[in-house]
């Protein structure tokens, strides 16, 4: 099969085209004929060396991307629920190596959906690892809900744009942090008030959240404690020894005596989770906003650009038309 892969961790120039052996799926995981796969932040820091979950992903040679649409052309043994020539879509595991960037990608059937008829490939693609982050940020990690007041800090972005619709149509009270270029855009996706951070720092003025969803990781709990409430949560999408320690600590500290804490989103891959959010864009509430669609070939390109954190909702490959 074509795929891209990476036989040395370093810059987007590692990245190769070219042929590598199509994947058989094991006991319990289906194959999927990719039509397109998801860009997200973790494929480049993989591509780098400095993604988190690198050892969970093997050794190269690797094909990076985890989010995919297709069709199933093969299930194995113990799978139920699934069947060859049925239109999918699904986030690979963390124990999966990845795979995404090819034309076939084998998956434990426990994260895959089935993909709506209304829902394009691209769409259905650029979904899995953002839309998940998000609502399992907001009504895992968190309890947003009618009357919930939650900041999203980079609201245009990948993880952000599907971060704002969801609380909105959960009937909180949206606050976006984006540029001047994408103040529009946020309100269009439901955010009540809209801050450009070129202009003024929301950490100044907006006070009272129960919930910051930092999607950049450039923010903290000390840098957020005035705008949450009391009891508010400030969450980030950045693991790492400072984060992580701020989330044991703070936990611990609120389920004894209250108060405000630090959470870091580590997304799981859910295929139950992903007919929910697939279900709230066939009815309308939410939808995948797409910037570009590169050529599977073009993925060196498609990480440059992810990799300048401007990109105004997602980035995709695609794989077949």
């Amino acid at each position: 099969m074509k795929a891209i892969y990476l036989e040395s961790f370093g810059g987007p120039e590692v990245l190769r085209y070219g042929e590598r052996p199509t994947p058989r799926p094991r006991s319990g995981q289906v194959l999927i004929e990719v039509y397109a796969a998801g860009v997200n932040p973790r494929d480049w820091m993989l591509r780098q060396g400095t993604y988190v979950g690198r050892p969970l992903v093997g050794r190269p040679p690797i094909i990076p991307g985890s989010d995919v649409s297709g069709v199933v052309v093969d299930v194995g043994a113990q799978v139920t629920g699934f069947s060859v020539g049925q239109e999918v879509f699904a986030m690979q595991s963390q124990l999966g190596r990845m795979g995404g960037y090819a034309e076939y990608m084998a998956v434990d059937a426990a994260c895959v959906a089935p993909k709506p008829k209304e829902i394009s490939h691209v769409d259905a693609a650029a979904l899995p690892v953002a839309g998940l982050t998000a609502w399992q940020s907001l009504f895992e990690l968190s309890t947003v809900a009618t009357g919930s007041r939650v900041l999203v800090v980079g609201g245009s972005g990948g993880v952000g744009h599907y971060a704002v619709q969801l609380a909105h149509h959960a009937g909180a009270h949206v606050t976006a942090v984006c540029s001047t270029g994408n103040v529009e855009f946020v309100r269009e996706l439901g955010a009540n008030e809209v801050i450009d951070y070129t202009k003024e720092r929301f950490n100044d003025f907006v006070r009272g959240q129960d919930l910051v969803f930092d999607t950049l990781g450039r923010e903290s709990l000390s840098s957020c404690g005035a705008v949450l409430d009391p009891d508010g949560c400030y969450i980030t999408t950045v693991p790492n020894a400072k984060t992580l320690l701020s989330w044991a600590l703070t936990s611990l500290r609120a389920k004894v005596l209250g108060g405000q804490r630090a959470s870091v989103v580590t997304v799981r891959s859910r295929g139950q989770e992903l007919s929910s959010l697939a279900e709230l864009m066939t009815q309308g509430h939410i939808r995948s906003v797409v910037e570009n669609v590169y050529p599977l070939a073009e993925a060196t390109e498609a990480h440059r650009a992810s990799r300048t954190f401007h990109t105004r909702g997602k980035l995709v490959l695609r794989v077949r038309d």
